[in-house]
């Protein structure tokens, strides 16, 4: 199970670098094709994460049931991961219900006011902390030599991605105040 749990990571990953490369360019201005099936699809994947992820802690908190002890504070990063990614989840859904398109040839939204605007600074948060403390893991569980390595350069490209996104919000806000 956390072999596929891999799996869905990784095409999680991929998915949402490309909408929210894609998605960006469209909020800034450029007249970009936002993929809306690469954010379908990354709806999905993460579903399927959510899923195992929860059968997974589950079965984590029954072994602690039964051996009687927790060693919270040396498993802190493990909760941390966990707890990030349940705080993720309330964003990421506002995310969704905000961006939704009309079905029409224009892309129009709702009126985008201070607290989407927040929400979805809020996701970008919380996904850099999720993403940033399960990259180790995940380049560990792909049986990368060296994580720290590519945990720098995957830091990176997120970072940048995630800039890039930031920047988006920011300028579509100011737009949609500026009418």
């Amino acid at each position: 199970m956390r072999r596929f749990n891999l799996l869905l990571v990784i095409g999680i990953l991929l998915t949402f670098l490309l909408h929210a490369v894609m998605s960006s360019f469209r909020l800034l201005g450029a007249d970009a094709n936002t993929m809306t099936w690469a954010a379908w699809l990354c709806v999905g994947l993460v579903s399927l994460h959510v899923a195992v992820t929860a059968i997974l802690t589950v079965r984590t908190l029954r072994a602690i049931h039964q051996s009687g002890k927790s060693y919270f504070r040396e498993n802190t990063l493990f909760w941390a991961r966990r707890i990030s990614g349940f705080a993720l989840l309330i964003p990421l859904v506002m995310h969704i219900l905000i961006f939704r398109g009309t079905g029409e040839e224009a892309y129009r939204l709702v009126f985008f006011h201070s607290g989407r605007f927040l929400s979805q600074l809020l996701m970008v948060v919380c996904l850099a902390l999720h993403v940033l403390t399960n990259l180790r893991p995940m380049f560990i569980g792909l049986g990368v030599r060296h994580p720290k390595l590519l945990s720098a350069d995957g830091c990176l490209v997120l970072s940048v991605v995630l800039l890039l996104a930031c920047a988006a919000f920011c300028v579509y806000y100011l737009r949609w105040m500026a009418y």
